[in-house]
C-alpha cells in the first residue's frame, strides 16, 4: 500500500509517463482531463488507486450539486522539474447540499463515472468545507503537477 502525503502521479499516470518517455508505447491520445474533489484524509489516499472506483478516493457526491471540472492543463514547462498546471479557473458548485470537507483534487480522464483512470492527486493547500450555496474555485495556474505539487482552492 502506497499512501500519498503531498500529492503525486497516481500509478496509472506513472506507468503512462514512463512508457512514453522510454518509447515502449505510444502516449495516450490527446484528450480531455477532469479535476475531481475528494474528502479522503491527508495520508490516507493510496497512489495505487487505478480508477475513481478506488476505496480511498471518496469523491464528492453528484447529489450535492458537484460535478468534475475540465482541467485544461498547460503544456509542460521547460524546467527541472517540469510542471503542468490548469490554464483556466476551475469552479465547482454552487452546492445544493453540504458535500463535506475537501482535501484533494484528483485528475482523471472522464467527466463522470467510476471507471475514469486516476492520473494525479493534488493536495489542497488548505482543506475546504463548502456550505449549501457555496462554490469552490481554483485560480488558473494553481493545480500544478510536478514533484510535491499542491492545488490552491
Amino acid at each position: 500500500m502506497t499512501l500519498l502525503s503531498a500529492g503525486q502521479l497516481m500509478q496509472y499516470g506513472e506507468k503512462q509517463a514512463l512508457e512514453a518517455v522510454f518509447r515502449k508505447t505510444q502516449s495516450p491520445a490527446v484528450g480531455a482531463t477532469y479535476m475531481a474533489l475528494s474528502t479522503t484524509g491527508v495520508g490516507a489516499l493510496q497512489s495505487t488507486e487505478l480508477t475513481m472506483a478506488g476505496a480511498t478516493i471518496n469523491e464528492y457526491a453528484t447529489a450535492s450539486g458537484y460535478a468534475r471540472q475540465s482541467y485544461g492543463p498547460s503544456l509542460g514547462t521547460s524546467a527541472s522539474p517540469s510542471v503542468i498546471y490548469n490554464s483556466a479557473q476551475l469552479t465547482w458548485g454552487p452546492f445544493t447540499s453540504a458535500p463535506g470537507t475537501c482535501q484533494w483534487g484528483i485528475c482523471c480522464d472522464a467527466a463522470s463515472g467510476t471507471s475514469a483512470n486516476c492520473i494525479a492527486a493534488f493536495l489542497l493547500a488548505s482543506s475546504r468545507t463548502p456550505a449549501i450555496g457555496d462554490s469552490l474555485q481554483a485560480a488558473a495556474g494553481t493545480g500544478s503537477a510536478g514533484v510535491g505539487f499542491l492545488c490552491q482552492v
